[in-house]
């Protein structure tokens, strides 16, 4: 009995260490899966993963390209499609049971001649279009904690949101430009259009505005903005932060700022009045638009 109970000692023993090597053996993700779509009448293209990573490229054909990338080539692992007269819907396939030591990846091959709607979604994975430079009707992106890059993309409507990952965007432009995030960081070179930016802790940095748009920091998290152009309203709040923009030297607006626990400070002093929590004044002799920033807990800072 002493002798079988060591045997079977040792068989779970071996059994273990087999598994642990397995769990650890790190492969390398190989081209498992290719997809090909006709866009010549297809309006609308989503691509949505869950933790992969995504990464796009420009293609001259007028086919899109979908390759799959992954550790452990099985047919159940492949992308679900969803394609209808107008539309193509690309998702994840399965995945092992037990994920440890799988992985995959995608790359995407966008023609340039696609000019139409894109949507593009990830929880975990990265989306990097720094490859890629975008010209469409829409522009849809949501990512929860990756990091997405944006080198260039025009559309008459570009929502993009993330949870607590990174936006780091190129240039923007849009007729209407929505940003939301919870507490994601913002990066933006150039940013042209109605902007309306969302967040609840999140830090926003624009190099450079053009437009009109409204900032909100329902929280915290730095709100630092320059404008190189204004062509309507502007309108900032962040509850328990700082607001720091910049204006075109050249530009006339009427002013105001509220605060209650923090400071106003402008390079236009002498054109504004201080009437308790509010500053106001006006700046040109032919205002166009009207500047407001406000805060409970935050400075705010002006200057053109």
């Amino acid at each position: 009995m002493k002798i079988k109970n060591q045997f079977l000692f040792s068989f779970i023993a071996v059994l273990f260490l087999l598994t642990l090597t397995g769990c650890t053996n790190s492969k390398t993700p190989e081209m498992a899966n290719e997809l090909h779509f006709s866009l010549g009448e297809i309006y609308d293209v989503t691509i949505s993963y869950d933790e992969e990573t995504i990464t796009f490229f420009e293609t001259d054909g007028d086919e899109l390209i979908v390759k799959e990338y992954m550790t452990e080539d099985k047919t159940s692992y492949y992308a679900d499609v969803d394609k209808d007269r107008d539309s193509i819907h690309i998702s994840e396939g399965g995945k092992p049971l037990f994920k440890d030591g799988f992985s995959r990846y995608i790359e995407v091959y966008l023609p340039v001649t696609y000019t139409e709607a894109l949507t593009i979604t990830t929880t975990d994975g990265n989306i990097d279009l720094s490859n890629i430079s975008l010209q469409l009707s829409m522009l849809r992106i949501d990512s929860t904690v990756g990091t997405v890059k944006l080198r260039e993309a025009t559309a008459s409507n570009i929502h993009l949101s993330t949870t607590s990952g990174t936006l780091e965007l190129g240039n923007i432009t849009a007729d209407t430009i929505k940003l939301d995030t919870t507490s994601g960081n913002i990066t933006c070179d150039e940013l042209a259009g109605n902007i309306t930016y969302t967040s609840t802790s999140g830090n926003a940095d624009i190099k450079s505005a053009i437009g009109s748009g409204s900032y909100k920091a329902n929280n915290s998290g730095q709100l630092n903005i320059v404008y190189t152009e204004v062509t309507g309203d502007l309108s900032f709040y962040n509850k328990n932060d700082d607001i720091k923009l910049t204006l075109p030297t050249e530009l006339e607006f009427e002013f105001e700022a509220t605060t209650k626990n923090g400071s106003v400070s402008t390079t236009f002093q002498e054109c504004i009045s201080i009437d308790g929590k509010t500053t106001r004044g006006t700046v040109g002799n032919n205002p166009t638009v009207t500047v407001k920033a406000e805060t409970n807990n935050g400075n705010i800072e002006v200057s053109q």
